[in-house]
């Protein structure tokens, strides 16, 4: 390299980790184009990335420009630029189903317009997915499973899972329980949020699948998974008095997390009952969070 573009570089330290990321985001979805890159920063498009300053790309931008070098030649590694080839496939065989002339099958197109809606696009297309009803459902349910499309590297910035649970949640249909179920805890907490809401819209299906998990026996994550989604069902008497059977029966300082989620799905107790979820909090070795967390209850119903 020239001594001025060293000089260049020494102006502009790079942080590898943040810029490297910048620099995969920039080729999977902008075509390695720095300009369209800070055109849809600027308007604030829905994939945005938070964690990427739109000074820290102006000035890969400015520093690529003065080098006249491509910076992903020398800063990305291998796994990384195999990454962004994979995404640019998977964009490649999106597109394609555009192409497709007069489709006897127009569910193909309305998975691909759900992955690439921005921001004012995006309730026209869950409505338009969810037109479709049950015919829909198992397109839906392959792309909830895909893990690529958790990945904001990939189309739909990491959203289109999320959106394939808003649709399958006001569709209803309960084919979609046990991979609704599966992704929990696979995003954020949007998408968790989105996830237990769409169980929770399904309605009794649901309930009674999340029912049978959380007796599961032995005891694992799976029991605290069911648990999770069964506080969306806590106004339910038939849900809070199970898991306050649960509570019952397990060692409570041997599964601290499951006892915690038990406790918050326990809001529907009927009267009667909501004395035997307070004893617990009296007993010695119940721990202290658990404690606090039953006490809520108890000021929540006036006990």
């Amino acid at each position: 390299m020239h001594q001025e573009e060293n000089e260049d570089f020494d102006n502009f330290p790079i942080t590898y980790s943040i810029d490297n990321q910048i620099l995969m985001h920039r080729e999977a979805h902008f075509g390695g184009d720095f300009a369209l890159m800070l055109d849809y920063y600027t308007n604030e498009g829905k994939g945005v990335n938070k964690e990427f300053e739109l000074s820290r790309i102006e000035e890969l931008a400015k520093l690529e420009q003065q080098t006249g070098k491509d910076l992903v030649t020398f800063m990305l590694s291998g796994p990384e630029i195999e990454k962004i080839g994979k995404a640019k496939k998977a964009y490649k065989d999106l597109r394609e189903v555009y192409s497709v002339k007069n489709p006897k099958n127009k569910i193909p197109k309305l998975i691909v317009d759900l992955i690439f809606a921005e921001n004012a696009d995006t309730d026209i297309s869950v409505e338009a997915a969810i037109a479709e009803k049950s015919a829909i459902v198992p397109a839906l349910v392959d792309l909830l499973r895909n893990e690529d499309y958790y990945d904001p590297l990939f189309p739909g910035y990491g959203q289109a899972r999320a959106l394939a649970a808003r649709c399958l949640g006001k569709i209803e249909d309960k084919r979609a329980i046990i991979s609704l179920y599966e992704s929990i805890g696979e995003g954020d907490f949007f998408d968790d949020d989105l996830i237990l809401s769409a169980l929770h819209s399904i309605g009794e299906p649901a309930k009674s699948f999340l029912l049978k998990v959380v007796h599961g026996q032995p005891i694992n994550h799976d029991n605290e998974q069911a648990a999770i989604a069964l506080i969306n069902f806590k106004e339910d008497p038939e849900v809070s008095l199970a898991c306050l059977s649960i509570l019952k029966e397990i060692d409570i300082t041997k599964h601290e997390a499951l006892a915690t989620y038990l406790v918050l799905a326990c809001e529907g107790l009927p009267k009667a009952s909501q004395t035997q979820l307070i004893e617990l909090a009296d007993k010695l070795n119940t721990p202290k969070t658990i404690k606090q967390d039953i006490k809520v209850l108890a000021n929540f119903w006036h006990v």
